[in-house]
C-alpha cells in the first residue's frame, strides 16, 4: 500500500470507525506530552512512524476521502460562513450550552472555539459551526447519544422570515 492510500486508509477509518478507545489513549499520552498541541504532535508522531518519509508526498488537489453515499448534503442555513445544525434535544433533556459544547467537541473534534451561536428551547437546539465543518460535525454525531439518549442532527432548514 503506497502512502496516499494509507491516508485515505487513515481518513476512512477517521470517518467511519468508532475510535473512543484510542480517543482515550491519546488523552492518556497527552499527560505525558503535556506541551501546546499535545494530540496534534501526537498525531504527527503516529503519522511518521506509519508512513515514514513524506518528503516526496504528493497531494491531490482533491479530497482524499471520498464519502461512498451518492447523495449530497444540503446546507440550507448558511450565514457569513456558519452552518446551523438542529440536534433534537434540548432544555427537558437538562441540556445546557456548555454541555452541548462539550458533546461537539467530543464527538467531532473541532475546537469547542468555533462553535458559534447556540439556542436551546424545550425538545430540540440549534447551533452554529464553520461551514467547513458541518458536514464532519454531521457524520461525527451518527448513532450518537447523550444521556442515553438517541440524538439527530441534522441541517437546519431556512430559517422563515419574521413578519413586522
Amino acid at each position: 500500500m503506497n502512502q496516499l492510500q494509507m491516508l485515505k486508509k487513515i481518513l476512512e477509518v477517521a470517518y467511519t470507525e468508532d475510535l473512543d478507545e484510542y480517543e482515550l489513549l491519546v488523552k492518556r499520552l497527552k499527560k505525558e506530552l503535556p506541551l501546546f498541541n499535545g494530540p496534534k504532535r501526537i498525531a504527527a508522531a503516529v503519522l511518521k512512524e506509519y508512513l515514514g518519509d513524506i518528503t516526496t508526498l504528493e497531494l491531490p488537489a482533491e479530497k482524499l476521502y471520498q464519502k461512498k453515499e451518492t447523495g449530497a448534503i444540503l446546507f440550507e442555513d448558511i450565514k457569513n460562513g456558519r452552518a446551523r445544525l438542529f440536534i433534537n434535544i434540548g432544555k427537558n433533556h437538562n441540556l445546557s450550552t456548555g454541555d452541548l459544547i462539550r458533546e461537539i467537541v467530543k464527538k467531532s473534534g473541532i475546537d469547542g472555539k468555533t462553535i458559534g451561536k447556540i439556542d436551546i428551547h424545550s425538545t430540540y437546539s440549534f447551533f452554529e459551526i464553520p461551514e467547513h465543518f458541518a458536514e464532519m460535525v454531521l457524520h461525527s454525531f451518527e448513532n450518537a447519544k447523550i444521556r442515553g439518549l438517541n440524538v439527530v442532527v441534522e441541517p437546519a432548514k431556512k430559517r422563515k422570515k419574521e413578519n413586522p
